[in-house]
């Protein structure tokens, strides 16, 4: 299984809290403006996770110029050609049903994305086993375009889950930076959201310990036992330095469906160099 982590993960290298980025030299920036757009999902993954059957909505999921150019939109409309992969394992009208499927979907003259959309069947899910639709990005109708390749920019993977995660309580957490760095302190995770949840704190600060922001939280999922970490701000956003998982093709950790012990490992970005974190909960 994957799970979301954005194109900004993989070319920037490091982030300064409340910065800004340093201008490429002048060179750089007109090679820029003479390559192709490239389109892909920046979000290739999404987990969709519903425990009640209160009957269809919507959900719509991106498609994005992620690289080429100068970073302007298209003076045209780019229609993206796609096709079911044969690796989906949902069933049409069990965990969903397509609004349309057209085969295409066109990011607007000067948009800087589309939508694909389907209707999400909430009592159609599987209560043990998450299956998936995978929807797979082929090739560009206008302007010069390419698709997006890297780290799977291609596929949309979205994953329908019925399990519910029963992670929300108290635990030991010891995390550990990767210069050997330890904490260890009493944890309470909460549930914010279906199989969505929220630490007390990051990397090696306490609770409520990160410079002035209020909150010290991070946010991860626990997909039927799979712990994932999507890209976000640290501190929730109070700062422009990323937290994200490490692992950008699969799951982040795992939990011990036993004894609810779980892990995960993620990075934070800083200007002198990302650091990674190990993060053991045993329950309590």
């Amino acid at each position: 299984m994957k799970k979301i982590k954005l194109l900004s993960v993989i070319f920037i290298s490091s982030l300064l809290s409340v910065s800004c980025l340093v201008d490429d030299e002048d060179a750089k920036l007109d090679a820029a403006g003479n390559t192709p757009y490239v389109v892909g999902f920046n979000q290739n993954v999404a987990n969709e996770s519903w425990f009640e059957d209160i009957g269809a909505i919507e959900r719509s999921y991106p498609v994005n110029l992620v690289g080429g150019q100068d970073g302007t939109p298209s003076n045209s409309d780019l229609v993206i050609n796609y096709i079911i992969s044969p690796e989906s394992t949902a069933t049409e009208g069990q965990e969903f049903d397509f609004l349309e499927n057209t085969g295409q979907l066109v990011i607007p003259a000067g948009q800087d994305f589309g939508l694909f959309n389907i209707l999400l069947n909430t009592g159609g899910l599987d209560p043990n086993v998450p299956t998936e639709l995978v929807l797979e990005l082929t090739s560009v109708e206008g302007n010069a375009a390419n698709i997006g390749t890297i780290n799977e920019l291609n596929l949309l993977r979205i994953t329908f889950v019925g399990c519910s995660s029963q992670l929300e309580g108290n635990y030991t957490l010891t995390t550990t930076r990767d210069d050997g760095a330890q904490t260890v302190r009493p944890e309470a995770i909460t549930l914010v959201g279906p199989n969505y949840f929220e630490t007390e704190s990051t990397g090696l600060w306490g609770t409520n310990g990160i410079g002035s922001a209020p909150d010290s939280s991070l946010n991860f999922e626990d997909i039927c036992g799979e712990v994932f970490v999507p890209l976000q701000g640290l501190a929730q956003g109070y700062y422009s330095n990323e937290v994200y998982g490490t692992n950008l093709t699969g799951p982040d950790g795992a939990v011990d469906q036993t004894t609810l012990d779980f892990n995960m490992e993620y990075w934070i970005t800083f200007s002198a160099g990302n650091r990674s974190y190990m993060a053991d909960f045993v329950r309590q």
